[in-house]
């Protein structure tokens, strides 16, 4: 897990294939296109204010590929201890620590054990409970 030098950006939020939310760990995904090129693909634990709001959240960040669904790539947070009732429009992202690598799994299960290890990874980098 390294820090980064300060990267943020913002973003607007785009419809998504609702997978996340499938499997236990919704998501708010960005346009590619407001994403910066130079942040580089890997799983990165962040914070997150929506709707140019002031009020931060902690969140996990994955920007690349979907190798575990064969699909392209994407840029999905999803958003710790807070549950999304209505997605905001725009998004504003403080990215904190690169935590690891995209990686394939061999099953959605897996995915989701690496998911929450990922999470749980965040809550040290962020300082969270």
């Amino acid at each position: 897990m390294a820090l980064l030098s300060p990267v943020t950006f913002t973003a607007h939020i785009i419809g998504g294939a609702a997978r996340g939310r499938q499997i236990g760990s919704p998501t708010l995904n960005a346009d590619l296109s407001d994403v910066p090129q130079a942040l580089g693909e890997g799983i990165y634990a962040c914070f997150i204010s929506m709707d140019e709001q002031t009020e931060r959240f902690p969140a996990v960040m994955h920007y690349g590929p979907r190798p575990v669904f064969a699909d392209s790539l994407t840029c999905e947070i999803h958003v710790l201890d807070r549950q999304i009732l209505s997605p905001p429009t725009l998004l504003t992202v403080d990215v904190v620590a690169y935590i690891r690598s995209v990686s394939n799994f061999p099953s959605t299960e897996a995915l989701q054990a690496q998911i929450q290890s990922d999470i749980k990874a965040a809550r040290g980098i962020l300082n969270l409970p």
